[in-house]
C-alpha cells in the first residue's frame, strides 16, 4: 500500500517534457527508415513508443506542405479563417432557428391547452 502511494507520487512529480520540432523530426525521421523499431528507438529516448509513432505520422500527413511557398501557407491560413468563419456564421443561424422553433412551439402549446404542435408530414 505504502509503495503504490510513493509510487504515485513520484509519477506526479515528473514534469512534462516539451521536445523541439527538430527533436521530433529527426526521431520520426529515424522512425520512417525502418533501420529500428519505434519501440527501439523510443527507448533510446525514454519515450513513450506512441509519441514517436504519432511524430512520424503527422510527419508523412504534412509532408506535402514542406515545399510551399509563404504565399501558399498564407492562402491556405486565410481560407481556413474565411471557413471558420462561415461556421461560426451557419452555428449562430442554427441557434437562433432553434431558439426560434421552441417559443413558436411554446406558443402553440399555449393556444392549443398544452398539445404538441404536428410534426412535419404529419399536417
Amino acid at each position: 500500500m505504502m509503495r503504490m502511494a510513493q509510487e504515485r507520487m513520484v509519477f506526479m512529480s515528473r514534469k512534462r517534457r516539451n521536445h523541439s520540432p527538430q527533436f521530433k523530426a529527426r526521431l520520426a525521421l529515424e522512425a520512417l527508415k525502418e533501420e529500428r523499431s519505434v519501440s527501439e528507438i523510443a527507448q533510446d529516448h525514454n519515450l513513450n513508443p506512441n509519441l514517436v509513432r504519432r511524430w512520424r505520422d503527422e510527419l508523412l500527413e504534412k509532408a506535402d506542405t514542406v515545399f510551399d511557398t509563404p504565399k501558399q501557407i498564407k492562402e491556405q491560413k486565410r481560407r481556413e479563417e474565411v471557413l471558420e468563419a462561415e461556421r461560426d456564421e451557419l452555428l449562430k443561424a442554427v441557434g437562433s432557428a432553434t431558439v426560434e422553433r421552441d417559443w413558436l412551439r411554446r406558443i402553440y402549446k399555449d393556444i392549443n391547452g398544452g398539445q404538441e404542435p404536428p410534426r412535419i408530414g404529419q399536417i
